[in-house]
Formats: C-alpha cells, sequence, structure tokens
C-alpha cells in the first residue's frame, strides 16, 4: 500500500514516552518506505495542560531519533501554523458550516447531570452515552439558558440510521451502529476544538492519508469519520496499533519501563538501538539485522503489524543497546562518550582507552565507572575489590610486585611467573591480579589492559594491594 503523507500529533502534556515513540516510528516508517512525507503537528488545545517545553522537547526527541518531518513546527509547509492552538479561525469556519447545516447544536448539560447520567445508564445494563436531552432544543430553551449565565458545549448530531463501516489496516473491517454512537461534543464551554474535531478536520485538510494510531482511539474513528462525511472532506485510511504495555501487561508506565526519551538519552542508549527496538515492538521484520531508519523503512509492512498487545522487553532493547556500541566506530564511540572521559589522564591515548573498554560496556556510565577504577579509585575504598584482595594476602602481591618490577615483555609469561613465585594458579592467581590492577573482577583482557596502563602503575596497584 503506497502511503504519501503520515502524521506524528502528540499532545504537549508531558515528555515522549516509548508508546508514543513508537507511534511516531511506525508512522515514519511507513511513508519513508516509498518516498511519502512525514508530518508533524502539536494538538495543543488544551490550554490548562499544554506547555512550550514539552513541544520543545517532542521536537528535540524525534531529532535524536532522526525522524525528521517535512512539515511541521521549525519548518513550516503549506499551512499557516502546526499549532492547533493557532488554528482556531480554521475550526471557526468549520462551525459556522456545520451550524448552517444543523449539524451541531449547544447543550447546557452540566458534567454533574452526565455523572448522574452515566451512573444510571451503567445501573440499567446500557452502555454510558450522552442521552441527546439538547438536541431537539427550541430558540427559547437556549435562549434563557444563555441568559442565566451558562456556556454550551456544541454537540454533533450523528445520524442514527446508518453503520459507519471502514477497513482498519491492522485490525481488518470494522462496522459501527451509528445508534450506539452518542452525540459527541466539537467545541468546549471555552470555545477551544475538542480533539474529536480539530484532528479529523486537520488530517483531512493537511492531505493526511494515513492516520496510524493507538487502538484506544479506534472507538473515535466512526465519529470523526461521521464528521468529515457531513463536511465533505476526504478521509484517511486508518491504522490502529494495539497497545504497548510494561512487562506485567498493564499500561505501560514509570513503574513498568515506561522511560521517556529524556530519560533513555540520559542513560546513554544510542538511537538506532532505540529504532532497531521499536521497529520490532508488535511489527514483524524477518532478521535480527542492525539496520539504519531507511533499512528499517524498507522492512517496514503495515500488514505486519500484530493485532494482539505487546510488552515491554528491557532485555531487548539493551540487545539491540549492545549491537549498536558494537557497531560504533572509536571516532562515533568518542562522541559518544565524550562528556564521561573528561578526566582522563593526560598520558593514555584516548582513542586506545576506548578501544580496550568499547566491547565491554553498553552505556557511557559504564565508561566512566571502568575509567574511575582504573586510575583514580583506592583499592582500600573499593567495596567490589577489597574482600578478593585481602584473601589473596600480602604475600601474594609482594610476589607479584617483585616478579613485575623486572619488566614486562609478555605478560603471559609474567603471570606464569607470579604463580611460580607465589605458589598460586587459576582463578586465585588471575582474580587478584585483575581487581589490584583495574579495580574490578571483569573487563578486557589483562594484557591490553596492562598495555594501556604502563608498568609504573602496575607497580604502584600492586604495592596499594599488598598494604590492604
Amino acid at each position: 500500500m503506497k502511503v504519501n503523507k503520515t502524521r506524528f500529533c502528540p499532545s504537549p502534556t508531558g515528555f515522549l514516552h516509548l508508546g508514543n515513540l513508537r507511534t511516531a516510528l511506525f508512522s515514519f516508517l511507513s511513508t519513508k518506505k516509498e518516498g511519502g512525507s512525514f508530518l508533524l503537528r502539536i494538538e495543543d488545545t488544551d490550554l490548562e495542560r499544554s506547555k512550550k517545553e514539552y513541544s520543545e522537547a517532542i521536537c528535540e526527541d524525534l531529532t535524536w531519533m532522526g525522524l525528521a518531518w517535512d512539515e511541521g513546527p521549525q519548518i513550516g509547509g503549506k499551512e499557516e501554523s502546526y499549532y492547533q492552538s493557532e488554528r482556531l479561525n480554521v475550526y471557526e469556519s468549520f462551525y459556522k458550516i456545520l451550524l448552517e447545516k444543523d449539524l451541531i447544536y449547544p447543550c447546557f448539560t452540566s458534567e454533574e447531570e452526565l455523572k448522574i447520567i452515566r451512573r444510571n445508564q451503567i445501573a440499567a445494563g446500557q452502555p454510558p452515552r450522552y442521552t441527546g436531552v439538547w438536541a431537539q432544543a427550541s430558540k427559547e430553551e437556549v435562549e434563557a439558558e444563555t441568559k442565566k449565565g451558562n456556556k454550551p458545549v456544541y454537540r454533533f448530531r450523528i445520524s442514527k440510521k446508518t453503520t459507519i463501516d471502514f477497513l482498519d489496516i491492522v485490525k481488518g473491517e470494522q462496522s459501527f451502529a451509528a445508534e450506539d454512537l452518542d452525540d459527541f461534543i466539537v467545541r468546549k464551554q471555552d470555545n477551544t476544538p475538542t480533539f474529536m474535531f480539530a484532528n479529523a478536520i486537520d488530517d483531512s485538510l493537511m492531505g493526511v492519508d494515513l492516520v496510524l494510531r493507538g487502538d484506544d482511539h479506534l472507538s473515535n474513528t466512526p465519529r470523526q469519520i461521521a464528521l468529515l462525511q457531513a463536511l465533505e472532506l476526504p478521509l484517511p485510511k486508518f491504522a490502529h496499533v494495539s497497545l504497548f504495555t510494561g512487562s506485567d501487561g498493564a499500561p505501560l508506565s514509570k513503574r513498568n519501563g515506561s522511560l521517556s526519551v529524556k530519560d533513555l538519552k540520559k542513560l546513554g542508549y544510542l538511537p538506532k538501538a532505540v529504532a532497531n527496538y521499536l521497529a520490532r515492538v508488535g511489527h514483524t521484520i524477518s532478521d535480527n539485522d542492525l539496520k539504519t531508519l531507511e533499512q528499517l523503512s524498507d522492512s517496514f509492512q503495515t500488514q505486519n503489524i500484530s493485532s494482539s498487545p505487546s510488552k515491554f522487553d528491557l532485555d531487548q532493547l539493551l540487545f539491540w543497546q549492545k549491537r549498536t556500541v558494537e557497531s560504533l566506530t572509536v571516532q562515533e564511540s568518542d562522541v559518544w562518550l565524550s562528556e564521561y572521559l573528561t578526566n582522563l589522564p593526560a598520558d593514555i591515548d584516548r582513542e586506545d582507552f576506548i578501544k580496550l573498554i568499547k566491547e565491554n560496556i553498553n552505556f557511557p556510565l559504564e565508561a566512566k565507572e571502568y575509567m574511575d577504577n582504573l586510575f583514580f579509585t583506592n583499592l582500600k575504598d573499593s567495596e567490589t575489590v577489597k574482600d578478593i584482595l585481602t584473601s589473596a594476602g600480602k604475600e601474594f602481591f609482594e610476589s607479584a610486585h617483585k616478579v613485575v618490577s623486572k619488566g614486562i615483555d609478555d605478560w603471559g609469561y609474567t603471570v606464569k611467573s607470579i604463580g611460580e613465585e607465589s605458589g598460586k594458579k587459576g582463578k586465585e592467581l588471575f582474580m587478584p591480579l585483575r581487581a589490584a590492577i583495574t579495580g574490578q573482577t571483569t573487563g578486557p583482557e589483562l594484557d591490553k589492559v596492562v598495555s594501556l596502563v604502563g608498568l609504573e602503575r602496575v607497580l604502584v596497584r600492586l604495592t596499594e594491594a599488598s598494604k590492604l
């Protein structure tokens, strides 16, 4: 299926999280496959909760991911604005059309009254919905409420004699009886548009031909179709993606894995890793090759999106992070690690250090920790290795120092000699040496470490270990 334009339309009421980032990625990949365009629109009609800092953060996060939009904030496009709060004049023109057609009407039912109606409907085993009490109100009744200072919402009249059918690319054929759909609100009391209204109008006006979004919006779709048909506006295609849940099956939250993109960046995740993970969450790609965004787009098929919920899997995210780190050049790794290696000793070649640790780290903080343990941490202060060092004993490190002080031409031969001098072998030989020289129990091959840090540092560490 050729897709000419998709969109991502976040509400700036918080930071971007993995769930909505996946939606953005799917939308981006589905259109870029055949050279289509990707639109970003900020749905900020909730004036109370929408914040500029969140709008800016969304743009920053998408840029970090490489999801460059072709229309939208910062770059513009055919529309005067891609912020819904700046498009109220557009929506007003369509309200007038609907009023002229008698397809919207003022409703003065209060929230408290709605709660009572819904409570009674549920008690009677009925689905909770607006009953249409103001649908046939007279002009006089409306004027009476207005004189009292009451402000109405405006509701769209749905014809109750039809069904609304559409093909969902993910979920297949969908059919909704119009009588099951209540007259939904299109304009709030403060005269701002509802999501249902502005979202549908903008998708149509902006030429979006595929609306890819979470399946929590599935029930909104027949309402929006009815609205666009009433206005004689073009309809997009729809694809509703199943929920992205936490590992416990509950909706994704901070407790069960919903990291914000801000969190991911802070931890040192790489955008390529996140993209390769998310592109496979609820979507089938036949191989496990690490791919660029362009390659992911080539592999992306909307028909391969699963209709079943997908669970967050930290192990899989870490798998792709490791794969991505391994793929970095030394120069790319240097950029990634730059702010964490500012204290690297001046006599240590930076590239050599990165080459040494690269296969043993997944995050920048691990590089810093290895650097600190190797060059700066006093062994007596290290809870990680102190027990190993004290168990090995003073005599072992004095023997090691004696051998090493003669020079290191071949580390393998040196270790063998330390074993002969101390009477130690196997783990009892290798582990204390690693712990003393590196300040930790795991890491790169010790001969490479010794070659990097040099003889004098090794001797200092062995002396330090002998005094514990």
